[in-house]
């Protein structure tokens, strides 16, 4: 890949990319080496239907880039393809009920 097309990735495409780099360190100590970009572990409450979407994502991802995508991976990359979305918008949402939002941000279905 060139370094034209390198500079014009979004950042946070870059970060997860980075994940994927191995260094070798020179002198290792006990335990799992941190990683490169710092992540941190939440919970959260999800239905059913909302896990299976995740996970039909995650799999879509995973074929797409031929190699295993986490669930924190998709969660994360649909979280900033959405933050994009919502960006181009440009238009006022706030006060709304979630289907005005929705239909704003997607369309009606």
């Amino acid at each position: 890949m060139s370094s034209s097309s390198n500079s014009n990735r979004s950042a946070w495409v870059q970060l997860y990319e980075a994940r994927r780099i191995s260094s070798e360190p020179e002198i290792r100590s006990v335990g799992r080496p941190p990683g490169i970009v710092p992540r941190h572990k939440v919970g959260m409450t999800l239905s059913q239907g909302e896990i299976s979407e995740i996970e039909h994502w995650q799999e879509r991802f995973s074929q797409l880039l031929e190699r295993k995508v986490s669930a924190g991976e998709t969660v994360g990359i649909l979280t900033r393809i959405c933050s994009s979305r919502f960006s181009r918008l440009e238009i006022e949402i706030s006060g709304s009920e979630l289907s005005d939002v929705v239909d704003k941000l997607i369309g009606p279905e």
